[in-house]
């Protein structure tokens, strides 16, 4: 039986404006850019409103960051849909899940925007690796998948049901590339959780229609649906020499952690490399050695589900200048996707001078 609650939320998110505070009901706040998670300030009608909000606001999240591969993006959507679900908050009334109902707001907020929003992409799924030496052709940072923090993507890592595979960059480049109806019907489905009526009343399909989407959307996701599950990280000491080879500018130490096989990407270069000789002759690059030659201190957070690095160009007072996600194999690297530049540094604060802000290492 698909309950009143999915029917009603599916046009919840329609029309929002991305401004905080248009369409509100009389005595209706919502506190959209704080330090901590955002508020909702309620009226007696509704008391757990605000509770239930801030509980499941990173299952939005996620939720959006894996429809639009896109940090920043998923972070406004988010928002659009808090205020979506306070706009049809008399649709729910406590009937059925309130994670699956706020989701289905969720889903097609993202729906709407990915109307407007190309397909971003990840360089080593996109064309075969370059050979050593091949000039850093660069696109447009848009094109291009952003990490995320997953300090913002698991704040109660311990409570939350979803694995960490759900988010590897891998997993959404994959799902990039599925048409957006199939893309959410697969993760509604294998992510959330939800029933395939629950998934015909979101999507305002016909249950044939969804199975039809579910099948198209498994086979073109292959050996990623489900999610292959992600590597143990590495042993904090092959982390510790790893962060000291970047610091100390050391060659050899470097590329004697690389698996040989190792792939090297750097969005928003379309290129990418693999190989520890082609690495090692990257490194060795006049470009890349004018950077190094600054200066480097490297601040450990996570991200996608992996261990990752913030690269600080310059001794002192530096400024973040990419985040590196690593994927380790046998204390070696097996996979870096070093993401340059502010475009793909939402979400990634800082503390201080040269610090990441991420409460889990604090």
């Amino acid at each position: 039986m698909i309950g009143r609650p999915f029917t009603r939320a599916m046009n919840a998110g329609s029309g929002l404006s991305r401004r905080a505070g248009m369409g509100r009901p009389a005595g209706a706040c919502l506190h959209l850019r704080t330090a901590a998670l955002p508020s909702v300030c309620y009226t007696p009608a509704m008391p757990d409103l605000q509770a239930l909000l801030a509980q499941h606001r990173a299952d939005a999240l996620r939720h959006c960051y894996r429809m639009m591969g896109c940090y920043a993006d998923a972070e406004d959507l988010t928002q659009d849909t808090l205020l979506g679900a306070w706009e049809a908050q008399e649709s729910w009334r406590g009937q059925g899940p309130f994670r699956s109902w706020l989701l289905a707001i969720a889903t097609n907020t993202c729906l709407q925007a990915l109307d407007r929003h190309p397909p971003v992409l990840l360089p080593q799924l996109e064309r075969p690796p370059a050979p050593p030496g091949t000039p850093l052709e660069e696109l447009e940072s848009s094109r291009w998948i952003t990490p995320a923090p997953d300090a913002r993507l698991f704040p109660n890592a311990h409570q939350t049901p979803e694995r960490r595979e759900t988010v590897a960059l891998a997993f959404l480049a994959m799902l990039q590339r599925l048409p957006a109806q199939q893309r959410a019907a697969l993760l509604l489905e294998d992510v959330v959780g939800m029933s395939a009526d629950e998934i015909a009343a979101t999507l305002d399909l016909t249950l044939p229609a969804v199975n039809s989407a579910l099948q198209r959307a498994r086979e073109a996701m292959g050996a990623y649906s489900p999610p292959p599950l992600l590597p143990d990280d590495p042993p904090p000491e092959v982390l510790r020499e790893y962060v000291r080879a970047w610091e100390e500018r050391d060659l050899d130490r470097l590329t004697a952690l690389l698996r040989e096989g190792v792939i090297l990407a750097m969005p928003p270069r379309a290129v990418w490399f693999r190989g520890r000789d082609a690495a090692a002759q990257l490194f060795q690059s006049p470009r890349f050695q004018e950077f190094w030659a600054s200066g480097l201190r490297i601040g450990l957070t996570r991200a996608n589900g992996l261990p990752a690095l913030g690269f600080y160009a310059g001794l002192t007072e530096g400024n973040l200048h990419s985040i590196g996600v690593t994927r380790f194999e046998g204390g070696q690297v097996a996979e870096m996707t070093v993401f340059i530049g502010p475009h793909f540094l939402a979400g990634f604060d800082l503390l201080g001078s040269g610090r990441l802000l991420d409460p889990s290492l604090a």
